[in-house]
């Protein structure tokens, strides 16, 4: 029988539940970088409000249950309330801090361009709004539904009660893929550096 803990979070494994930032390490310096997963996930979220579909169809299904684990490594970092930042604090910065101030700033123009500056300096804030909009359960409810009808015929805009908050979870989506490269940038490296023993 399950624990509690993996009933909650039943796409990550044990040690990524304890550890998001392995998960995190992984997938986003391996598996697809930032700017093609978010075209897939636009193209996954089209099928889905249209009768074509669109991008490669045969990795919808990967790419849900990739947004699945994206969702709860999120949900771990919220409920911790853990806090993410991609700015320095310092204002006497050392010229190595102003060189990473100005590459953040190349970040921010180029991968992401959905989240608020207030997102970007606390990620928190993010986390706290995407499960204030919808609770982890309610978001797997409609990703499960959003891959579904990414493969019918029917639009999922003819199915739910308001189709135009699909706007929002898209909007929503694409700043949850942002946060979680975000978190990589910032931490991933402090992780591994922490992490890694001498043989």
């Amino acid at each position: 029988m399950s624990n509690k803990r993996n009933l909650r979070y039943n796409q990550l494994t044990d040690k990524q539940i304890l550890n998001p930032h392995t998960f995190i390490a992984d997938f986003c310096r391996y598996e697809i970088d930032i700017e093609a997963f978010r075209t897939q996930i636009h193209d996954l979220i089209r099928s889905a409000c249209s009768t074509l579909q669109h991008g490669k169809s045969e990795e919808y299904f990967y790419n849900y249950r990739c947004l699945l684990k994206l969702l709860e490594a999120g949900h771990i970092f919220f409920c911790k309330g853990t806090k993410f930042s991609l700015h320095c604090a310092s204002s006497n910065a050392s010229p190595c801090a102003k060189d990473l101030t100005r590459y953040y700033n190349v970040l921010i123009s180029t991968h992401f361009k959905s989240l608020s500056q207030e997102e970007i300096k606390n990620t928190h804030c993010f986390f706290k709004d995407f499960f204030s909009f919808l609770s982890l359960n309610e978001w797997r409810l409609m990703l499960s539904r959003i891959v579904e009808y990414a493969y019918r015929q029917t639009t999922i805009d003819e199915v739910i009660e308001d189709g135009s908050a699909l706007v929002l979870v898209k909007e929503y989506l694409e700043k949850l893929i942002e946060v979680i490269y975000l978190i990589d940038i910032t931490q991933t490296v402090l992780y591994v550096s922490n992490t890694t023993t001498v043989n």
